[in-house]
């Protein structure tokens, strides 16, 4: 059995880690603490 890789993206602007077993957020995501949009997270692993 095959365990899927988890991805943590994390928000610039605030700190705010998001995980995942997605390679990429939505392009509708949002921060749930500061509202910042996808294009503040950066992917950590």
């Amino acid at each position: 059995m095959s365990e899927e890789k988890v991805h943590v993206f994390q928000c610039q602007l605030c700190g705010y880690e998001y995980e995942t077993t997605e390679e990429k957020l939505p392009e509708d995501f949002v921060c749930p603490v500061c509202g910042a949009g996808v294009d503040a997270f950066v992917r950590l692993d």
